[in-house]
Protein backbone atom coordinates (compact mmCIF):
# COMPACT_ATOMS: atom_id res chain seq x y z
CA UNK A 1 0.00 0.00 0.00
CA UNK A 2 2.63 2.53 0.38
CA UNK A 3 4.05 2.38 -3.17
CA UNK A 4 0.20 3.04 -4.02
CA UNK A 5 -0.05 5.65 -1.71
CA UNK A 6 3.06 7.49 -2.96
CA UNK A 7 2.10 7.15 -6.68
CA UNK A 8 -1.94 8.71 -5.80
CA UNK A 9 0.48 11.23 -4.13
CA UNK A 10 2.92 12.19 -6.74
CA UNK A 11 0.10 12.07 -9.36
CA UNK A 12 -2.24 14.63 -7.09
CA UNK A 13 0.10 16.61 -5.32
CA UNK A 14 0.32 19.17 -7.79
CA UNK A 15 -3.56 19.15 -8.74
CA UNK A 16 -5.09 19.23 -5.26
CA UNK A 17 -3.19 21.74 -2.62
CA UNK A 18 -2.80 20.54 1.01
CA UNK A 19 -3.70 17.01 -0.12
CA UNK A 20 -3.30 14.22 2.70
CA UNK A 21 -2.15 10.89 1.08
CA UNK A 22 -2.05 8.44 4.02
CA UNK A 23 -1.41 4.20 3.48
CA UNK A 24 -4.03 3.55 6.03
CA UNK A 25 -6.81 4.55 7.06
CA UNK A 26 -6.44 7.63 8.83
CA UNK A 27 -9.06 8.15 11.55
CA UNK A 28 -8.58 12.45 12.37
CA UNK A 29 -7.45 13.45 8.87
CA UNK A 30 -6.94 17.04 7.76
CA UNK A 31 -9.17 17.08 4.31
CA UNK A 32 -8.63 17.29 1.55
CA UNK A 33 -7.32 13.31 2.24
CA UNK A 34 -6.71 10.46 0.56
CA UNK A 35 -6.60 7.17 2.77
CA UNK A 36 -5.77 3.51 1.40
CA UNK A 37 -6.85 0.45 4.00
CA UNK A 38 -8.34 -3.47 3.68
CA UNK A 39 -11.53 -3.26 1.99
CA UNK A 40 -14.72 -5.69 2.11
CA UNK A 41 -14.09 -8.62 1.50
CA UNK A 42 -10.18 -8.36 1.71
CA UNK A 43 -9.30 -11.95 -0.11
CA UNK A 44 -11.07 -13.16 -3.03
CA UNK A 45 -10.21 -16.24 -4.78
CA UNK A 46 -9.64 -15.70 -8.34
CA UNK A 47 -8.32 -19.07 -10.03
CA UNK A 48 -10.02 -21.97 -9.50
CA UNK A 49 -8.63 -21.87 -5.08
CA UNK A 50 -4.84 -21.40 -5.65
CA UNK A 51 -4.85 -17.80 -6.66
CA UNK A 52 -5.94 -15.10 -4.93
CA UNK A 53 -6.68 -11.21 -4.94
CA UNK A 54 -6.90 -8.55 -2.28
CA UNK A 55 -9.06 -5.80 -1.99
CA UNK A 56 -8.34 -2.09 -0.67
CA UNK A 57 -10.60 0.93 -0.25
CA UNK A 58 -9.04 4.19 -1.84
CA UNK A 59 -11.22 6.90 0.19
CA UNK A 60 -11.57 10.67 -0.74
CA UNK A 61 -12.41 13.06 1.49
CA UNK A 62 -12.64 16.84 1.78
CA UNK A 63 -14.15 19.67 3.74
CA UNK A 64 -17.41 21.38 3.36
CA UNK A 65 -16.76 24.73 5.61
CA UNK A 66 -17.08 26.30 1.83
CA UNK A 67 -20.20 23.21 0.71
CA UNK A 68 -19.67 24.42 -3.25
CA UNK A 69 -15.62 24.02 -3.12
CA UNK A 70 -16.00 21.14 -1.30
CA UNK A 71 -17.88 19.75 -3.60
CA UNK A 72 -16.43 20.66 -6.70
CA UNK A 73 -13.29 19.15 -5.51
CA UNK A 74 -14.41 15.64 -4.33
CA UNK A 75 -16.58 15.82 -7.75
CA UNK A 76 -13.05 16.67 -9.70
CA UNK A 77 -11.65 13.46 -8.22
CA UNK A 78 -14.23 11.18 -9.11
CA UNK A 79 -14.24 12.44 -12.55
CA UNK A 80 -11.64 9.96 -14.16
CA UNK A 81 -10.84 12.91 -16.82
CA UNK A 82 -9.87 15.58 -14.56
CA UNK A 83 -6.32 16.57 -13.18
CA UNK A 84 -7.81 15.83 -9.75
CA UNK A 85 -8.65 12.10 -10.72
CA UNK A 86 -8.10 9.57 -7.75
CA UNK A 87 -8.96 6.43 -10.52
CA UNK A 88 -6.62 8.12 -12.70
CA UNK A 89 -4.00 8.45 -10.43
CA UNK A 90 -4.85 4.85 -9.21
CA UNK A 91 -4.48 3.93 -12.39
CA UNK A 92 -0.97 4.97 -13.20
CA UNK A 93 0.15 2.49 -10.77
CA UNK A 94 -0.85 -0.30 -12.33
CA UNK A 95 1.85 -2.07 -10.57
CA UNK A 96 3.88 -2.29 -7.62
CA UNK A 97 5.95 -3.81 -5.10
CA UNK A 98 5.47 -7.20 -7.21
CA UNK A 99 1.74 -7.03 -7.23
CA UNK A 100 -0.76 -6.43 -9.88
CA UNK A 101 -3.76 -3.58 -9.81
CA UNK A 102 -6.84 -5.63 -10.79
CA UNK A 103 -10.38 -4.30 -11.41
CA UNK A 104 -11.19 -0.77 -9.77
CA UNK A 105 -14.47 -0.11 -8.88
CA UNK A 106 -16.01 3.26 -8.20
CA UNK A 107 -16.58 5.42 -7.58
CA UNK A 108 -19.40 5.29 -5.09
CA UNK A 109 -22.08 8.23 -4.54
CA UNK A 110 -20.98 11.21 -2.06
CA UNK A 111 -21.47 9.43 1.64
CA UNK A 112 -20.92 11.50 5.15
CA UNK A 113 -17.76 9.66 7.05
CA UNK A 114 -18.04 10.19 11.17
CA UNK A 115 -14.48 10.16 11.48
CA UNK A 116 -13.62 14.17 10.61
CA UNK A 117 -12.06 16.55 12.95
CA UNK A 118 -15.20 18.07 13.21
CA UNK A 119 -17.78 15.92 12.72
CA UNK A 120 -18.71 14.23 9.55
CA UNK A 121 -16.68 14.66 6.01
CA UNK A 122 -17.76 14.28 2.21
CA UNK A 123 -16.38 11.67 0.48
CA UNK A 124 -16.35 8.92 -1.13
CA UNK A 125 -14.53 5.68 -2.23
CA UNK A 126 -13.42 3.27 -4.46
CA UNK A 127 -12.50 -0.60 -4.12
CA UNK A 128 -9.07 -1.59 -5.85
CA UNK A 129 -8.17 -5.23 -6.32
CA UNK A 130 -4.65 -6.35 -5.63
CA UNK A 131 -3.24 -9.16 -7.26
CA UNK A 132 0.21 -10.20 -6.17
Amino acid sequence: MDALAEQIDDQLGTAIPNLQVENRLHPNPTPPSIDIYPGTPFTEVIAYGSRHQYWFTVRARVLTADNEAGQDLLLAMMDADEDESVEAAIRSARTYAGAKLGNIEGPTEYGLFGDGPDGAILGCTWRVAVIP
